[in-house]
């Protein structure tokens, strides 16, 4: 017989509260970090795609929508899950806890569908490059984000319109399902098990498609492909986005599954706080990773932040790249907006 879900979750909260002060200083401590990272990398981020032109293309909306949840998860959900994990309680009421409960779920459903369309935006960029322009206008890909966001909304609307209750969990430092059967396993299989079948299948065919591009460059004979060496790169620092994803995604994911096999609770609170804090990291690698594998955002940081002189040729387009991006825009006017592509 299942142990009784409201006598384990209160095991762990006296665990919580009898916590020896080294665990509980290193805890806040990275959680704290993790926070301070989130909100600084993620505004960076916003901040320099929305402030420069070049950078405002279709492919980078993707990451607009991603840093946008991310910044969410720390504003809206990690917040006070800090103040929980300072106080070893939950120090708000029910009525905040439906509300975190919903953010941390909606947000975390919008983060793993973006990756699933940046993996079919790549797709179609690199593997059907004829149908890309087609069907990645910037109209097209902001519906696509939008519906995907409100998609996310139905991880938690339902359940929480049919009468059930989001509950503190204090292993987890979040308010969480209150089910570990049926609600939960549906909502792995439609909200992590689909995007990543998508995922899988899009980025396999694309290195594939690379694979053939390289051989074809290497080769005296056809020395031309529709694979330029940029998507290449653009490709690569999104794939490494989401093998950093389910890296950090994966333990939590585990665990869950592990609990709706059970039944019930069955992990130790060290395993659900280990397994959040490695949650809470993938919100916070994204801009270090756009940092270190993409030219154009490290330069980017770095003149924000006062560590580059922004250059005259660099605020005001010459006439060649005003004329390209008239071109890309699919007009022989000047966009001074989101280019369209790439």
């Amino acid at each position: 017989m299942a142990p009784n879900t409201s006598f384990l979750l209160a095991e762990m909260k006296a665990e919580v509260s009898s916590r020896e002060t080294a665990i509980f200083v290193a805890e806040f401590v990275v959680f704290l970090l993790l926070l301070i990272l989130i909100l600084f990398g993620n505004s960076l981020t916003l901040y320099v795609v929305l402030s420069n032109r070049r950078l405002r293309t279709v492919t980078n909306l993707f990451v607009v929508s991603l840093a946008v949840s991310d910044l969410g998860m720390g504003v809206f959900v990690l917040a006070l899950g800090m103040v929980a994990l300072y106080v070893s309680r939950w120090p708000f009421g029910d009525a905040v806890c439906q509300y975190k409960g919903f953010f941390a779920i909606t947000l975390a459903a919008a983060s793993i569908q973006t990756l699933a369309l940046t993996s079919v935006n790549r797709y179609f960029k690199v593997v059907k490059p004829s149908l890309y322009r087609k069907y990645f206008t910037m109209r097209a890909t902001i519906i696509c984000i939008l519906s995907s966001w409100f998609v996310a909304t139905l991880a938690a609307i339902p359940y929480l319109a049919t009468g059930f209750r989001m509950i503190y969990h204090p292993g987890k430092f979040v308010c969480y399902y209150n089910d570990t059967s049926w609600w939960l396993g549906t909502v792995i299989i439609i909200y992590v098990g689909l995007p990543n079948s998508v995922i899988v299948f899009c980025y396999y065919q694309v290195f594939k498609t690379v694979k053939i591009h390289q051989k074809r460059l290497q080769s005296t004979q056809n020395n031309r492909s529709n694979v330029s060496v940029e998507d290449i790169k653009i490709t690569r620092t999104l794939f490494v986005v989401v093998v950093f994803f389910m890296f950090c995604w994966a333990p939590y994911m585990i665990v869950d599954l592990v609990d709706v096999f059970r039944g019930y609770w069955s992990m130790s609170r060290e395993v659900y706080t280990m397994s959040t804090f490695l949650g809470t990291l993938s919100s916070a690698v994204n801009p270090v990773i756009y940092c270190f594998l993409n030219p154009s955002f490290r330069r980017e940081y770095s003149r924000s932040l006062g560590l580059r002189r922004r250059r005259t040729e660099d605020r005001c387009p010459t006439r060649t790249e005003t004329e390209r991006n008239a071109i890309r825009g699919g007009d022989n006017k000047i966009r001074v907006g989101w280019t369209e592509y790439p």
